[in-house]
């Protein structure tokens, strides 16, 4: 298994506050597959669309993206065929928030994941509600999975049948929602650490949330996108800070 990630340089044409960052660079996508009669197409079906995408970096002090000012986000997929055609699509796009300057992209094969940490808000809905961290957990742990299981097996078209629950433990990051702008209304989500388990399948599952998001609304505006640690990075850590603590003891 393996994701594309395209690392897109854009120009500010005008001040931006965070709130409104990700939806700004989820209009700026759907004008570049818009511009393609396949993407175009694909862009209009329902369905799951197998991108993510963070937002812009680096976050000013004060939360305004300042106009005049290069910023750099990243897009997501397991698609190369959809990256790459982005990749040329996007700087031709014309809006007056936002111009793209270049975009370069790079695969990541599947490695060992120890823990996921989400960048942008996580939005599960249940019972035409969003999870907060007031609610269930346990309920939250098998939208989170279900939700995975659907996105490999209608990109891959096959089923998994997991052995346990793919998440070892989670913690929530925010003390109160957050909330994400998305056509006039704000949809709430939550920040999570996520420790996985280490079965096949779990990692699979959990490689799916790295290339396309975890929970919904992943290329409406960004939701879920995770980042990654793997198992020997934090084994080289580990192994480093205890020589240190003996050297100092």
């Amino acid at each position: 298994m393996e994701y594309v990630q395209l690392t897109v340089t854009a120009f500010l044409l005008q001040d931006i506050h965070f709130s409104q960052a990700n939806e700004i660079i989820s209009d700026t996508i759907n004008k570049a597959m818009l511009m393609d009669d396949e993407l175009a197409a694909r862009h209009k079906e329902k369905g799951y669309k197998y991108y993510v995408f963070n937002s812009l970096y680096p976050l000013e002090p004060d939360k305004i993206y300042k106009k005049g000012r290069v910023y750099v986000f990243n897009i997501r997929s397991l698609d190369s065929i959809f990256i790459n055609s982005l990749r040329l699509l996007l700087p031709q796009v014309e809006d007056v928030r936002i111009k793209i300057i270049s975009c370069s992209g790079k695969r990541i094969r599947q490695r060992h994941i120890a823990e996921l940490y989400t960048m942008t808000p996580v939005i599960v809905t249940i019972d035409g509600k969003p999870w907060t961290e007031k609610g269930d957990l346990l309920l939250l742990h098998q939208r989170l999975q279900a939700n995975l299981e659907k996105k490999y097996k209608d990109f891959y078209h096959t089923t998994l049948t997991p052995v346990n629950n793919l998440i070892q433990r989670i913690q929530i990051l925010n003390k109160k929602p957050i909330a994400c702008s998305y056509k006039g209304i704000k949809l709430l989500g939550s920040k999570f650490k996520i420790w996985l388990n280490d079965d096949e399948i779990s990692q699979k599952l959990g490689f799916i949330a790295v290339a396309c998001g975890l929970g919904e609304k992943n290329s409406s505006i960004g939701a879920g996108f995770c980042e990654w640690r793997w198992e020997h990075v934090i084994w080289y850590y580990k192994n480093f800070w205890e020589t240190i603590q003996k050297i100092w003891r």
